[in-house]
C-alpha cells in the first residue's frame, strides 16, 4: 500500500453478477458518476460473475471517468449469490490491494449515492463495518410477511436480530480474519456477526430494480434463510438441547404425576393412565432421540476440518478479464 498517496482512499466495489448484466452496466455507470465528486477516492469495480451462462455478453460499455478499473472475475460455475461474495472477497484479499471493500448488488436496489455514503463513512471511522440497514422494503406483501416470521425464527435460535443485507463495506484490514471464517462460504453477513467485529448499521432505503426480475424464488429465499440460521449452528444446537432438556423434565414430572394419581388417589378413569403413560413415553423417546443426536453432531463439528475459504477459494476461478468502456 506504499504507492498510494496517503490521502488517496482506495475501494474495491464487489458485485455478484448472474446474467444480469445491462442492470449491472448501468450500476456502474451511477457508481462512476457518483465517484466522481470524490477525487480522492480510488475506486475499482470488480464483478463476480456467478458462472453466467453467456458471460458478460450483454455488458453495455459506456464512458467511465472517475472508475479506475473494470473485471470481472469468471466462476467456473454457478455458485449463489453468498458464494460468489465469499470467492471474490477472498480473491480481493488475496490480489488487490485496497482500504476497503463494498459489497452491493448489481441490480440497482443498492442505490450508488448510498454506495459512497458508505465510503466515506469508512474513510472517517476505517476500524468498523458499516452496514446498509433496509427502512423501506419495496417487495411483495407475501414476501414481507415471510421475511417476517425468517427474522422471528432466527431471533428465537440464534438470539440474534435480522436487520441488513449484503451491502456493506469492509476495511481491508479484517478481511484476514473473515476470509478464513468457514461461515463465509455460506453467508456473508452472519459471519461478520460471528466474527464479533465492530459494525454499524446506518438506515438506508432501498432502491428500484432497474430491469427484469429477480432470479431469487421462494425455494432460494428458504435456502438462503437457512443458510443464514445455519452460519450460528452450534448456537442453534445448543439452544434446541437446552429446550430438549427442560422438554424431558417436564416429561418426567408428568409421568410421576400419572402414576401417583393412578396408585395413590381415587381419581383415575379407568385407562386413561395406560394411554396417558403410552403418548409421554413416545414423546419421551423422541427427544432423547434428538438430544442424543444433537450431541454427537456438535462433537462431530468440532473435530471436523471445515472450508477454508482463502485457502479453496481458486478452485472455482476461472478467470479475470477487463470489461470494455468508452473511456
Amino acid at each position: 500500500m506504499s504507492d498510494a498517496s496517503p490521502l488517496t482512499f482506495r475501494v474495491v466495489v464487489l458485485m455478484p453478477v448472474y446474467e444480469d448484466w445491462e442492470c449491472a452496466s448501468a450500476v456502474c455507470q451511477a457508481l462512476d458518476e457518483q465517484f466522481r465528486k470524490f477525487p480522492r477516492v480510488e475506486a475499482r469495480l470488480l464483478l463476480v460473475d456467478d458462472g453466467s451462462p453467456d458471460g458478460a455478453n450483454e455488458w453495455i460499455p459506456f464512458k467511465r471517468s472517475a472508475l479506475m478499473q473494470l473485471a470481472a472475475l469468471r466462476l467456473r460455475r454457478n455458485m449463489g449469490h453468498q458464494r460468489a461474495i465469499c470467492v471474490g472477497v477472498c480473491y480481493v484479499y488475496e490480489h488487490v490491494p485496497c482500504d476497503a471493500v463494498l459489497i452491493m448488488d448489481a441490480d440497482g436496489e443498492d442505490r450508488a449515492e448510498d454506495a459512497v455514503r458508505l465510503v466515506e463513512l469508512a474513510i472517517s471511522k476505517p476500524a468498523a463495518v458499516f452496514f446498509a440497514e433496509r427502512r423501506k422494503r419495496l417487495e411483495r406483501m407475501i414476501f414481507r410477511i415471510g421475511y417476517s416470521l425468517f427474522r422471528a425464527s432466527h431471533r428465537v435460535l440464534t438470539g440474534i436480530p435480522v436487520r441488513v443485507g449484503n451491502f456493506s463495506i469492509v476495511p481491508q484490514r479484517l478481511l484476514g480474519r473473515l476470509t478464513c471464517m468457514p461461515e463465509l462460504w455460506n453467508h456473508y453477513a452472519g459471519t461478520i456477526f460471528k466474527s464479533k467485529v465492530s459494525f454499524e448499521c446506518i438506515p438506508m432505503d432501498r432502491g428500484v430494480r432497474i430491469k427484469g426480475r429477480s432470479h431469487m424464488n421462494l425455494v432460494s429465499l428458504v435456502a438462503h434463510g437457512i443458510s443464514g440460521i445455519a452460519t450460528f449452528n452450534e448456537t442453534v444446537a445448543t439452544r434446541i438441547l437446552m429446550s430438549n432438556v427442560v422438554g424431558l423434565i417436564v416429561l418426567l414430572i408428568a409421568l410421576t404425576t400419572i402414576f401417583g394419581i393412578r396408585l395413590w388417589t381415587p381419581l383415575a378413569i379407568p385407562g386413561w393412565a395406560t394411554y396417558t403413560t403410552g403418548l409421554a413415553m413416545i414423546l419421551l423417546v423422541q427427544l432423547l432421540g434428538i438430544t442424543f443426536s444433537l450431541v454427537f453432531s456438535l462433537i462431530s463439528n468440532r473435530t471436523t476440518m471445515s472450508f477454508i475459504p482463502v485457502r479453496d477459494y481458486a478452485v472455482f476461478v476461472e478467470k479475470l478479464e477487463n470489461l470494455p468502456d468508452l473511456g
